[in-house]
């Protein structure tokens, strides 16, 4: 079956509302969609964190005195000694309040693109069976990563003890908002936007590279680590293309977090979320962060790598195309 990998009905129905711009301007406009959608997602984060904060009004009190004092190291000290305190649900208020990321896009788009939701990837049909796909398929992505690093003496890996299964549900779910979110944004929005004037392969690659960009200030954050990312990137936007739907890809970005922070025990992103309830612990060897990331985790290393280049060959050669959602479209050749 020979396939144009810009037939899907999502795209066809994006070109149905206002006709897109070149990919250079899609990408001025992009800024302050994203900002004002990232204010949106702040509200519930910003709350938690200055309620919790208040709580240890004394604590701050003193460190600023030592500010006052012309102490600046001891002030900072201080502060990152309170800040690395902060309970474990100020962490969870900040995934699910990535659900808000969502409202804001879906506003631009439906509003100002004049799009239906269908046409971000939210399409009926088949939904449980695409995201149960993209579990399986980023599970082996992420395990392929851990047990590369393992391999090359890079990582080690003990059992964890007293773990709440509590605490591993919610991560789970807030994951599963925080990655559907990015997967809006980057693809459902940036990358269906992009293909209403240019070529779905010029969208995938502008996507992936903003994708990547999005996390330059994630701690220890890397060249092996941006590369990594936008190769995942490209693997989400092409996932989403044959399959006609962003259901797989939300799976994929959702879960390779919650895999890869609660059950392997690797710093996401460089974040450490998740680390604190996760089955598995992950120590990496000192000297070998070129295979294991370091600060950044497994994203940043070559183990990373390894993982993100054969999920790209997988889904380019491998991943079927969902003939369900290919446009019927005259110049269509099947």
């Amino acid at each position: 079956m020979h396939w144009n990998w810009d037939e899907t009905r999502m795209l066809a129905e994006a070109k149905e509302g206002r006709r897109g711009f070149h990919f250079m301007l899609e990408l001025l406009i992009f800024v302050p969609v994203f900002l004002a959608a990232g204010i949106l997602e702040a509200i519930p984060s910003v709350i938690a964190e200055g309620g919790w904060l208040l709580l240890h009004i004394s604590e701050l009190a003193e460190a600023a005195g030592r500010l006052s004092d012309g102490d600046a190291g001891a002030y900072f000290a201080a502060i990152g000694e309170i800040l690395s305190n902060q309970p474990v649900w100020i962490t969870l208020v900040s995934l699910f309040s990535t659900g808000l990321m969502i409202l804001g896009v879906w506003i631009y788009c439906r509003f100002l693109e004049k799009r239906r939701i269908p046409s971000m990837g939210f399409r009926k049909g088949h939904i449980l069976r695409e995201y149960l796909i993209g579990i399986g398929v980023t599970f082996a992505m992420i395990s392929i990563a851990a047990l590369t690093g393992m391999a090359v003496g890079a990582y080690t890996f003990r059992l964890s003890s007293g773990i709440s299964v509590g605490l591993l549900i919610l991560f789970c779910l807030g994951y599963m908002v925080q990655g559907a979110s990015e997967e809006v944004l980057c693809r459902g929005y940036l990358m269906v936007s992009i293909t209403r004037r240019n070529r779905p392969w010029i969208a995938v690659t502008v996507s992936s590279l903003v994708f990547a960009a999005l996390h330059l200030g994630n701690p220890g954050f890397n060249l092996i680590g941006f590369l990594n990312i936008a190769l995942c990137g490209a693997s989400y936007g092409i996932y989403i293309l044959k399959r006609g739907n962003i259901w797989g890809a939300c799976a994929l970005h959702s879960f390779w977090n919650f895999f890869q922070g609660n059950f392997w025990g690797i710093s996401v992103s460089g974040t450490g979320w998740g680390m604190n309830a996760s089955i598995l612990t992950a120590t990496g060897k000192a000297g070998m962060e070129l295979w294991n990331g370091g600060t950044f985790g497994i994203e940043g290393g070559l183990a990373g790598t390894v993982a993100e280049v054969l999920c790209l060959l997988f889904v380019i050669f491998l991943l079927p195309v969902n003939r369900e959602e290919l446009a019927e479209l005259p110049h269509r050749d099947v």
